[in-house]
């Protein structure tokens, strides 16, 4: 009888050991958390997601729209397509990429105007094309940035 319980006892200290490591990592540090130790992270600002795209000059009044843009990377090594809103016309738009573009490094391969803004411009190994669409106020606007064929 002795070595059976023995065993259950030693069946049952495993047990127990290993409820308590299940504890420590359900629960790190043994602590119990309340609603109110837990911080909500901010959602970021249009800004802060702005500031992400370090090599690319966008105008004032950009409202981005996260719902359709796509992007891989940051800083100066991302591609993706970003979809954007102005305040300004089409015009301002168009003007401001060609005048603040080479100020970060991009330089123009193409342009075209019509009904449909089009800017193409090239950097390291990156093109970028601006479709800028004409709205009764303000532009509506996609930039796609992607790796350049060798």
């Amino acid at each position: 009888m002795s070595l059976f319980r023995n065993f259950l006892l030693s069946i049952s200290l495993i047990f127990l050991a290993s409820c308590s490591q299940l504890q420590s990592i359900t629960s790190p540090g043994g602590a119990t958390v309340n609603n109110n130790d837990i911080m909500i992270d901010e959602e970021p600002t249009q800004q802060d997601v702005l500031n992400q795209f370090s090599d690319v000059a966008f105008p004032p009044e950009t409202y981005l729209d996260l719902t359709k843009s796509v992007v891989v990377g940051s800083d100066e090594n991302w591609f993706g397509q970003i979809y954007f809103n102005s305040g300004l016309d089409a015009n301002d738009v168009f003007n401001y990429f060609k005048e603040h573009m080479p100020d970060t490094g991009w330089f123009l391969i193409m342009e075209q105007q019509g009904n449909h803004v089009f800017l193409v411009y090239e950097k390291d190994l990156r093109t970028a094309i601006i479709s800028i669409t004409r709205k009764r106020s303000g532009a509506e606007t996609i930039l796609a940035v992607a790796p350049r064929a060798q």
